[in-house]
């Protein structure tokens, strides 16, 4: 039995951040409900042109809100289904779902549970024992609760982007690495954890108030106690290390392959002096100390390069590494790592059936359970394609009155006009509804 077996979790979470959240409780099997509605989608646009990235084989088919990659891929082991919670109809299905259910879990911007009459207090009226984790972009008080916030925003305010990249290059030239996103959803996912357990013990209802950008800054913790300890502020370094020389990435034999090395003490430099052969690096008594190697890191890296431009990706890291000197292939994404022979071999990639996408390989979930040897991997479920489970089945709503719902796009499978565009009330500019972003 998987550790959430018999946990209902309602989820009400797009794009990253929350999504991964309810992924890795859906992996520990943990029922996970996504609640999405009609009137607003974050499943790609309605009608993508034809060719357009991230749909199998380039094309949008005629439901590509149910194929988009990057929804597929986060939302593995869920149910789905749909509710305009603007209308007292669908709030009060949803509290009557609250009452069956373990944990509420949000990443819309701070207010909006609050606006639809779903804040804590009016969960936990429905349920005096529920779970609750909000998680807006800078948590739920302070001065920046209403700011809305992405990825790319809170790596910024974190800090992390001025770290990032190269110091000859200005901050413009930054790819955008969205690393808080994932943070903020392992975190997550560990205090719903935290608070199942607690329950248990107590019978007690738990709030979690979590910070996307808070739960991120630890991550830079060594940035911060340096600058207590110094008060300089760290610089980018591109691929330099303080501590280690070589430390970079270097051109392998191949079109675009490269090869990641870094060293750490003399040792391991002289490991790689042997496997290497070049006098230039081996002969040079400059080079036997790390202030020598950090001092001379270009004249190495140059050296390094004419080398490794001749081999091997895969064959240099094993030599490498035979002689432990840390050193690993730049896999391309996605068909290198998709190939490599220890993902492979642990089973990572799982060939996932898509009644809409297709049969394809997909991550898989990171947890690998003693009693459990096959992995939980369902596929990523279709909008609102398990209404007649959750509100029929779970809630005992009658056949009758599901079509009646649906007739009034309280529920449905299909996004009205606009729902890709921020929500069918702002693309009418109302600007009210469910359109507050993340």
């Amino acid at each position: 039995m998987r550790p959430l077996t018999g946990i209902r979790v309602l989820e009400l979470a797009e794009i990253w951040a929350g999504p991964f959240c309810g992924a890795l409780l859906g992996d520990m099997g943990a029922e996970v409900v996504k609640v999405e509605s009609v009137q607003r989608i974050a499943r790609g646009p309605i009608r993508p042109r034809p060719g357009a990235p991230g749909y199998p084989d380039g094309d949008p088919g005629e439901r590509p809100w149910n194929r988009v990659a990057n929804f597929n891929a986060i939302n593995r082991n869920k149910i789905a289904m749909t509710l305009d919670l603007t209308r007292p109809e669908g709030v009060d299905a949803f509290l009557n779902l609250v009452a069956v259910s373990d944990v509420v879990v949000c990443n819309y911007s701070f207010g909006v549970m609050e606006k639809f009459g779903l804040g804590y207090d009016a969960l936990r009226q429905a349920r005096p024992d529920i779970i609750a984790l909000f998680m807006p972009g800078y948590g739920n008080t302070g001065p920046y609760k209403g700011i809305r916030s992405m990825g790319m925003s809170i790596d910024a305010i974190s800090g992390h982007s001025a770290l990032r990249g190269y110091p000859d290059l200005d901050l413009s030239r930054l790819s955008p690495v969205h690393h808080p996103d994932a943070v903020g959803g392992v975190t997550a996912a560990f205090a719903i954890c935290t608070a199942v357990y607690q329950r248990a013990l107590s019978g007690k209802s738990q709030f979690i108030d979590l910070s996307q950008s808070e739960a991120f800054i630890p991550h830079l913790g060594e940035v911060f106690l340096e600058y207590e300890l110094t008060g300089n502020a760290r610089e980018r370094r591109g691929n330099r290390h303080p501590a280690m020389a070589p430390h970079g990435a270097y051109p392998c034999e191949g079109e675009d392959a490269w090869v990641a090395i870094a060293v750490r003490t003399d040792a391991e430099w002289q490991a790689l002096c042997d496997v290497v052969v070049d006098p230039d690096l081996a002969d040079d008594v400059r080079l036997s100390t790390l202030d020598g190697r950090l001092a001379r890191h270009d004249d190495i890296d140059a050296a390094l390069s004419r080398w490794t431009s001749t081999q091997n990706r895969q064959r240099v890291t094993e030599r490498l590494q035979e002689r432990g000197v840390p050193a690993g292939p730049v896999l391309d994404c996605c068909a290198g790592t998709y190939d490599d022979p220890h993902l492979q071999d642990r089973g990572y990639f799982r060939t996932i059936d898509h009644p809409d996408a297709g049969t394809h390989p997909m991550s898989g979930p990171i947890w690998k359970l003693e009693s459990e040897p096959e992995p939980r991997h369902e596929p990523a479920p279709g909008l609102g394609q398990h209404n007649d489970y959750v509100l029929g089945e779970v809630l005992g709503i009658p056949r009758e009155r599901l079509d009646s719902l649906e007739r009034d796009t309280a529920i449905g499978k299909v996004p009205l006009e606009g729902a890709d565009m921020g929500g069918v009330r702002r693309a009418k500019g109302s600007g009210t509804g469910r359109c507050a972003r993340l």
